[in-house]
């Protein structure tokens, strides 16, 4: 009787230790901008899922706040309850929890930690100055975990049945493109123009190759307004203003609505179309069976400063706050998103391009594979979406202007005027 007793109390006592054990667990919270069933919420989902197989004593609380989790970390950080990840864009994480000093400097540890799997460290599993274009006061605020490049994008399919020859490289040959394709009653040109930041896609292209990588962001933050005297984005405006007067944009494009645009395109409605490397995807179940995607990158121009094969990109990426009480815990957690293995599923699922060196690409970046071995350099334009740069100046400024010269309403010369009277209004303004 008294063995039995004993073993009862061994018992008891062994599941209070267990009980314990299990509350001591360690928690952390993923707060994300992707939206439940989305394909790259499913893949970060399953490598936390495989990282806490690895760490059973810690436990990672998942919310899939959607485009809404700019709001909800707000509300969180207010609540006193801030999460130990911001999965959002490397400029916005810079614009809200960065400047407010908030985030943790990730730069130490991608030089101190190992990859995942490998002997080398984190920063050195990515290309050299890789992180030069998300650095805010020698500050890394964010690990990207994506990127996305911009190209012209084209059916080859399409392209062939038109009786088209070589992709064009000068701005030259892509009007003599344009020519050829509006002469066979198509449209050249696809936009969803109801987007104000895709609307800015030409212009902050064509701004760059005339001035030279991110000539028109160092514009935008100019505060005396000298920079717009310069003449490569009056004459990049001017390019513009050209498309649309020789009927190159697909006709209504000032009112589609997204996705109505690239739906369009991917239904042979028009030939070129002038995005991120996201699109694949999100056009998969509209386009024909026969459809080959094709790209080439944006046109050199006369003169310009810019190279053809210098390439804009953006990311996403995941941010850690610095109110986090397992910093290191956290990273390791954040480095297995840089991982070989899960990029290459963003690769082959999410049609995402890997942020890591040593990733192929999937056949459907074949083109966008060969202008990444050529590239050049790699550039921010400002059509990045809403929070990318300067937020305010956006909304107010930049996008009204230059839709109101895209859509044929202001001419280039007026806002070159308009544009540097209000940068010089709205720096002063800051002061």
């Amino acid at each position: 009787m008294k063995a039995f007793k004993w073993v009862l109390c061994l018992l008891l006592i062994l599941a209070v230790a267990s009980v314990a054990f299990a509350q001591k667990k360690t928690t952390l919270v993923y707060l994300s901008k992707w939206s439940e069933g989305e394909v790259t919420q499913k893949i970060i989902d399953d490598t936390i899922e495989a990282w806490i197989k690895d760490n059973p004593s810690v436990n990672v609380e998942r919310e899939w706040a959607g485009r809404g989790v700019n709001a909800k970390l707000m509300a969180m950080i207010q609540a006193g309850t801030p999460p130990d990840f911001y999965d959002e864009d490397p400029k916005v994480i810079e614009e809200s929890i960065g400047k407010a000093g908030q985030a943790l400097d990730l730069l130490p540890y991608l030089k101190k930690v190992k990859a995942y799997q490998s002997d080398k460290a984190v920063i050195d599993t990515f290309s050299k100055g890789f992180f030069n274009m998300i650095t805010f006061r020698g500050q890394v605020n964010c690990l990207p975990i994506q990127q996305y490049l911009t190209s012209f994008w084209y059916d080859k399919t399409l392209w062939k049945t038109l009786g088209m020859g070589k992709t064009p490289d000068t701005w030259a040959q892509f009007l003599d493109s344009c020519a050829k394709i509006k002469g066979q009653n198509l449209a050249p040109i696809v936009m969803d123009g109801g987007v104000n930041f895709y609307n800015m896609y030409y212009f902050s292209h064509l701004a760059d190759r005339y001035e030279g990588m991110n000539a028109l962001l160092t514009a935008i933050y100019d505060k005396d307004g000298s920079d717009w005297d310069k003449p490569g984005f009056l004459k990049a405006q001017k390019n513009v203003k050209e498309l649309r007067d020789k009927g190159y944009f697909i006709k209504g494009f000032e009112g589609y609505q997204f996705p109505a645009g690239q739906i369009d395109w991917a239904q042979r409605q028009g030939v070129f179309l002038l995005i991120h490397s996201y699109m694949p995807i999100e056009v998969k179940d509209a386009k024909p069976d026969d459809f080959v995607f094709g790209s080439f990158p944006f046109p050199s121009v006369p003169g310009g400063k810019g190279q053809q094969y210098q390439l804009t990109s953006v990311f996403g990426g995941v941010g850690i706050l610095k109110a986090t009480k397992n910093a290191d815990l956290a990273f390791d957690l954040l480095k297995r998103m840089v991982a070989k293995d899960v990029q290459q599923r963003f690769a082959e699922e999410a049609l995402n391009v890997p942020v890591i060196m040593d990733v192929p690409l999937p056949d459907i970046f074949s083109d966008l594979a060969a202008i990444m071995k050529k590239q050049t350099g790699t550039f921010t334009d400002y059509s990045g979406g809403p929070g990318q740069f300067e937020p305010e100046y956006a909304q107010k400024i930049m996008y009204p202007l230059n839709q109101d010269v895209l859509f044929g309403k202001l001419s280039p010369e007026d806002f070159v005027k308009q544009v540097k009277a209000k940068s010089i209004e709205y720096w002063k303004s800051k002061k």
